[in-house]
């Protein structure tokens, strides 16, 4: 009976070790990963913000991609540059391709002008294996550019061959140009007056309003703006509405939010937007 025991608590732990390593476990270069990751967007070589330079890439299907991801791959020539171009907005991302003991082992990759080398190498024939990762780079928008460097000396057929893209965000068109955030610009300041000023005009009011912004989380965020700020946050939607713009818009909390802070600003994100609306005043 203590045998018995001690023989089901060995199993028992043994069973917990491995839920714990299985539930941890995290890809890694030259891990086999055949779905993306939580958090993580897979992308197909045929998605069409992927920018291909012509003649030099063979589009594979059928029997040769059974193991490849949604059953396609791309094979890079011998000798050509095969070079992959694209943007994209996120802090992550992954490259999948297939290795073979046939494939180059010096493929470059750049992200905004910085380059570095992976090798699509291996001793045995490999399907859906992250080659390279970059996992620290700031949120926002960059742009890649993916070459063979040194083509394969025992090459069979092709370079190597590219399967997919793993990011924690969105592709982009590769034309598409981040516009500059606006600034708040520097206050005019108030000319001295007079020690006896003779009466002033009545100025006419100033247009304000106070714009409601409702959250998806339910939140609702209440600000009191001149409607020039105002007209700049419906500039702003309707152009991100399109596709266009940044993601997230600036907003000034101005003196009447401003407590003891020298500037408050808020910055509120499109996606993150249910619904706002405008309550338009006079200051007269």
């Amino acid at each position: 009976m203590k045998k018995l025991k001690m023989i089901i608590t060995t199993l028992f732990t043994l069973v917990l070790l491995l839920s714990f390593s299985t539930s941890t476990y995290a890809a890694t270069v030259d891990s086999v990963l055949k779905a993306p990751e939580e958090g993580w967007t897979r992308f197909d070589d045929r998605a069409p913000e992927l920018v291909y330079s012509k003649d030099d890439w063979v589009l594979l299907k059928n029997s040769e991609t059974t193991g490849d991801y949604e059953k396609t791959i791309l094979g890079a020539k011998h000798k050509k540059k095969s070079e992959i171009k694209f943007k994209f907005e996120g802090s992550k991302i992954r490259l999948i391709i297939a290795k073979s003991v046939t494939y180059s082992k010096n493929v470059a990759v750049s992200i905004d002008g910085n380059v570095e080398y992976f090798s699509a190498w291996s001793e045995n024939w490999i399907h859906q294996i992250v080659a390279y990762e970059k996992l620290d780079l700031d949120y926002g928008v960059h742009e890649v550019i993916i070459w063979t460097e040194t083509p394969s000396s025992n090459v069979v057929t092709y370079d190597y061959r590219f399967d997919a893209i793993d990011i924690d965000g969105s592709l982009l068109d590769f034309n598409y140009v981040e516009p500059e955030t606006p600034t708040d610009p520097e206050p005019t300041p108030e000319p001295e007056q007079p020690s006896n000023p003779d009466p002033q005009p009545e100025q006419p009011p100033v247009d304000r309003a106070i714009l409601v912004v409702t959250m998806t989380t339910g939140l609702e965020k209440e600000y009191d703006l001149p409607m020039s700020d105002v007209n700049a946050f419906l500039n702003w939607y309707d152009a991100r509405d399109t596709g266009t713009g940044p993601s997230k818009f600036t907003i000034n909390k101005y003196n009447n939010n401003k407590g003891p802070f020298s500037k408050r600003t808020d910055y509120v994100i499109f996606d993150k937007i249910l619904t706002f609306e405008v309550n338009e005043y006079s200051t007269n």
